[in-house]
């Protein structure tokens, strides 16, 4: 679905615009920058009184997008089923590209994968971004909504080098005007790191019972020993990603760890992860458990409404707030502090309660205000 914002009014000339619906109409508008919206429309205003509301004249309304970076796993265990006739990152894929084309302008999306181009002689190629930030699609499937699903459609395979990949990303993401959060979604535990010696109790292979050909499994042994059948790389690397993941939070970049079925037996890990990025649940498990992916689109749904703003600021407000209503879709939304909308300040509209979810829901086309009638509030 799609925001797009307009606020009209009876005291100014009318504002022809040449722009489309909600489009961006300064240099200040992009990626993690404010955004002008207008629902003039290519052909100018509407005319008096249109779709029922009073007054023709548009002023623009200062938005300011979030970023959301998505880092997904792509590693070979991603090709594992998930029911829906779908592999698991066939699933995580839908969600997202759902998300995306959902909420449209009311976020910016950018995204990378890990491992990104990993082959049988490289398992642990590093992750990098495959789609940049780029401003949500006004409406449905846009280029950005297209763009994203085409550059996060990969085949599984390879091993999880996920402190090496957040370290490669770091610089691009830590660059992004505005606030930005890293949504990080995975099935298993990280590795990859050569450097790194383990017990069998965090050994992937012994953790996850392995092929019997390696005698070390049969034995009870540690299959991660250099030399061993699994070596280093399969060692489980907690600290490399749990201070990959606090160098974002240090920077000012929230990391949301999700964990899809696959994550059982790496709870501590992710827990540990979920913690450093400063996004962490009230309880435990401090991430983002997620054992039926049916449930996946809502909990993006609810990480995403974190960062979405209610509040709509207008450059150049009406003279009299008194004769000021608030439409979304062209539906009266009486002034209500609860579930309606209040004036935050001079020239800030917050919408609050049941009218705030459903705009972070992505289930409201266009929000109108409207200057020019006596406010109708909640008696």
């Amino acid at each position: 679905m799609v925001a797009a914002v307009a606020i009209v009014a009876c005291s100014a000339p009318p504002l022809p615009s040449s722009e489309p619906l909600g489009g961006a109409t300064d240099a200040g508008a992009g990626a993690g920058g404010g955004s002008l919206f207008d629902a003039g429309g290519p052909t100018g205003p509407p005319p008096a009184d249109a779709g029922g509301l009073c007054g023709n004249d548009i002023h623009k309304v200062l938005t300011d997008p979030p970023n959301v970076y998505f880092v997904i796993d792509a590693s070979g265990s991603m090709s594992q089923f998930a029911g829906a006739g779908q592999s698991r990152y066939e699933r995580v894929h839908g969600a997202t590209v759902e998300m995306v084309k959902n909420l449209g302008p009311l976020i910016n999306v950018g995204a990378a994968i890990f491992p990104l181009g990993a082959t049988e002689d490289d398992a642990c190629h590093v992750g990098g971004e495959v789609f940049p930030m780029s401003p949500g699609d006004l409406d449905g499937d846009g280029p950005t909504t297209n763009g994203f699903a085409a550059a996060t459609d990969v085949i599984p395979f390879g091993n999880t080098p996920t402190a090496s990949s957040l370290a490669a990303i770091k610089s691009k993401v830590t660059a992004l005007p505005g606030r930005t959060i890293v949504v990080l979604a995975t099935d298993g535990a990280p590795n990859c790191n050569l450097q790194l010696t383990c017990s069998g109790s965090d050994c992937i292979p012994n953790i996850e019972g392995c092929d019997p050909s390696f005698q070390c499994c049969a034995l009870g042994g540690n299959c991660c020993t250099p030399g061993g059948p699994a070596g280093p790389e399969a060692c489980v690397d907690k600290t490399g990603a749990v201070d990959a993941i606090a160098d974002l939070e240090a920077a000012g970049v929230a990391v949301h760890v999700i964990g899809i079925p696959g994550t059982q037996a790496y709870k501590t890990v992710l827990n540990q992860m979920a913690l450093a990025g400063g996004a962490a649940q009230l309880s435990p498990p401090f991430f983002y458990e997620v054992e039926d992916l049916d449930n996946l689109g809502a909990v993006l749904g609810s990480i995403a409404a974190v960062v979405i703003s209610c509040e709509f600021e207008i450059p150049e407000p009406p003279e009299d707030p008194n004769f000021t209503n608030v439409y979304l879709d062209k539906q009266l939304l009486k002034q209500d502090p609860k579930d309606g909308w209040i004036w935050k300040s001079e020239t800030v509209v917050e919408l609050r309660g049941a009218a705030c979810s459903k705009l972070k829901s992505g289930q409201v086309k266009q929000v109108q205000i409207v200057s020019g009638c006596p406010t109708e509030a909640t008696k």
